[in-house]
């Protein structure tokens, strides 16, 4: 744990002194409902997960971060899994807004906590997943509320050979 924090506060110190040295001209919030999809060799959980970003943003690039957390778990063969949390920091590349519309690549960091319980014989835990992060996402202005948009979102928050989390979001984020 130690060894992530470390780095995580040193790269979240960074944002916010780029975020100011180069005068942010946009500030965002965000929330989210993501509909995780948990793929453990060809197996499938789907638990629901709440979230907050937030970002700063000048010339089309941001500096995302974003906290989910779990409202709902599922299962497989009679295990619960419960994706408990995810941190992450993004570098969004953001297009310009034509006819109301914008779309979004994020590239950056996840560490994810998901917890795994069962039968009184089978795996009982909770494990960390940490690494690359990605997301797209296409935004839509609302017209009759200001610098409010619907967003929605593919997000793959950790990958290897045979263990997979992602998810779609859908939400809302506001302008300042």
């Amino acid at each position: 744990m130690h060894k992530i924090l470390i780095p995580l506060l040193m790269l979240s110190t960074s944002f916010s002194s780029a975020a100011n040295s180069y005068t942010a001209d946009t500030y965002y919030v965000g929330v989210d409902y993501m509909l995780t999809d948990i793929d453990i060799s060809g197996e499938n959980a789907k638990p629901g997960m709440t979230g907050i970003r937030f970002g700063a943003s000048n010339n089309n690039i941001a500096f995302e971060a974003q906290y989910l957390i779990s409202n709902k778990t599922d299962n497989i063969y009679r295990m619960e899994f419960d994706l408990e949390n995810s941190k992450a920091l993004y570098l969004v590349m953001q297009s310009d807004t034509m006819q109301g519309f914008h779309f979004d690549v994020a590239l950056g960091y996840a560490e994810n906590e998901l917890a795994v319980t069962g039968p009184e014989f089978t795996y009982n835990g909770t494990e960390k997943y940490s690494g690359f992060s990605w997301n797209i996402s296409i935004q839509q202005e609302i017209p009759f509320i200001p610098n409010t948009q619907v967003r929605l979102a593919y997000q793959s928050l950790f990958k290897n050979d045979d263990f997979d989390i992602s998810g779609i979001a859908l939400g809302l984020t506001y302008q300042f």
